[in-house]
């Protein structure tokens, strides 16, 4: 028991010099994808592991010392970031995260189970009984509470959909579950289109996908019932939606808006405006957003810009804040580390890391919250028109 604890008072040791190196010493610089080790930090590093070597009462397992302080280190900084062993690095640069799907969304902060958000319907998760709000604990009898974001999801996912099932264990409230879920779900990349709301229109992408904004296009010129009156306002239904392309965003946002600085990406001492040049197809239209804990990264971005340049209003729950962008850092065992190396911000100076969208008219969720959505859309209607 006494050297178990010693154990850990080395790692602990360990992980604390390796923040501070990473940190001041910049290890693992943004700019660069061949971390570029200054003499000082160099000899320090040395000397540590030195007198481990010729000190410390027992070999340590170097392999599970530096693995286990890697991860601890890099999962810990934010939601986006991770360490991933040689396996799931593969498949991370192999881009084979998200072919095949359990229809889960879900969200995690290091230290913490992750969190279902949304579940797809039809789903191999809905067909289960998976809840939002459900608690996983465990994947295939891996203790998830110190994986990274990028790691849960590439468990959930599958490079084929004939691959095993994934057994899931779920606690929810005082109730523990099992689970087994196929992973052969792929989301549709569609715009879905309503007409539930007088004089107006409600578009729901799935995903910011390539291709999206000529989908938008055509669905705003084309309203849906040409005997109708034209609508006035366009309801941009984000919940749900997950992924996607920050390009895609960008021009979605130039549709509605012309501007020179609609935010900024920014990393150590450089700030990168996001400029919108082209003129805007519908500036006058009257814009309302809906959000929920599964409107992360690109679909945050298009909602917080259209709120602060365009008084969009802003429907919802509070969004994870996720929108930022990566590098990958390869190590020589194979194994890799993914950084965030510069997060969004908008114009007002809100960064969008692990900070959520302004909400204005605030929902809390239950069985009935598509209702609260439609009830909440439609007094908001009566104020504008």
């Amino acid at each position: 028991m006494k050297n178990k604890r010693i154990n850990l008072y080395l790692v602990i040791f360990l992980v604390a010099l390796t923040v501070f190196l990473l940190l001041e010493e910049r290890i693992l610089p943004g700019k660069s994808r061949s971390p570029q080790y200054s003499r000082s930090s160099t000899e320090l590093v040395g000397t540590v592991m030195q007198l481990i070597k010729t000190d410390y009462l027992e070999e340590p397992n170097p392999q599970r010392t530096t693995s286990g302080a890697f991860r601890g280190i890099i999962n810990s900084l934010d939601p986006l970031s991770a360490y991933l062993d040689k396996d799931l690095a593969v498949r991370y640069l192999n881009k084979k995260m998200g072919t095949y799907q359990t229809g889960l969304t879900v969200y995690k902060k290091y230290g913490l189970f992750p969190l279902v958000v949304a579940v797809a319907e039809n789903s191999p998760a809905a067909k289960a009984g998976l809840k939002v709000g459900d608690n996983i604990s465990s994947i295939n009898d891996s203790n998830t509470l110190l994986m990274s974001l990028i790691e849960v999801n590439l468990w959930l996912s599958s490079d084929l959909p004939e691959e095993e099932p994934l057994k899931l264990r779920v606690v929810r409230g005082t109730d523990t579950l099992s689970f087994e879920l196929k992973r052969d779900y792929a989301v549709p990349r569609v715009l879905e289109v309503f007409t539930d709301l007088p004089g107006s229109l409600r578009l729901h992408p799935t995903l910011i996908y390539s291709g999206l904004v000529n989908d938008l296009k055509k669905s705003l010129a084309s309203p849906p019932n040409k005997n109708k009156r034209k609508y006035k306002t366009l309801i941009l239904d984000l919940r749900n939606c997950s992924a996607g392309d920050d390009e895609e965003a960008k021009r979605l946002v130039n549709l509605f808006v012309k501007s020179d600085q609609a935010g900024y990406f920014e990393k150590k001492g450089q700030k990168e405006n996001l400029i919108l040049n082209e003129e805007p197809l519908f500036p006058k239209l009257d814009l309302i957003i809906w959000v929920n804990p599964a409107t992360m990264g690109p679909a945050e971005l298009i909602a917080g810009c259209l709120h602060e340049l365009r008084q969009a209003t802003i429907i919802g729950t509070d969004t994870p804040g996720l929108v930022a962008q990566r590098e990958n850092f390869p190590l020589d065992d194979g194994s890799l580390i993914v950084l965030v190396t510069s997060a969004f911000s908008l114009k007002s100076g809100l960064k969008l890391l692990d900070n959520s969208l302004p909400v204005d008219i605030k929902l809390s969720y239950s069985d009935k919250v598509d209702q609260d959505y439609l009830d909440k859309t439609r007094e908001r209607l009566t104020n504008l028109h």
